[in-house]
């Protein structure tokens, strides 16, 4: 019979670490590259990739497509510094179904406990906002 894997074993750790740097990096990198094109500023891209460390840290990426983790976490930004971009801008950047990446997004919002309200809405109507904008 296979073993399974003992989580606390050194070779699993340390093959863990590298893996995690890398996502990390490769992160940073893709945040750099849309952010850019959306013409985001730099403190931006520094707030997405932190909220790209908080996804990562908490096993978030997991079954999902880095892409759009990303472009979740540079959307949240644009709602929390309330830039003037939309979930379609990312969709069509990406050419990815607008619904995926809202569902990403919400999820993400929820698990990192960020309210990210729309721009003259008050927040009992955040989660009607977004679905209507998705759908």
């Amino acid at each position: 019979p296979v073993k399974a894997p003992l989580l606390g074993s050194g070779f699993h750790t340390g093959v863990g670490k590298e893996s995690r740097a890398q996502t990390l990096q490769n992160g940073k990198r893709q945040i750099q590259q849309l952010g850019s094109q959306l013409q985001l500023n730099q403190h931006c891209l520094d707030t997405a990739f932190n909220f790209f460390k908080l996804v990562v840290s908490k096993h978030l990426t997991r079954g999902r497509r880095t892409e759009h983790v990303i472009a979740a976490c540079l959307y949240l930004v644009c709602r929390t510094e309330g830039t003037p971009h939309m979930l379609l801008d990312l969709s069509d950047l990406l050419q990815v179904n607008v619904y995926i990446l809202g569902k990403t997004f919400l999820l993400l919002a929820r698990e990192l406990c960020i309210n990210a309200p729309a721009i003259g809405e008050t927040s009992c109507h955040h989660h009607e906002m977004i679905t209507e904008e998705i759908m």
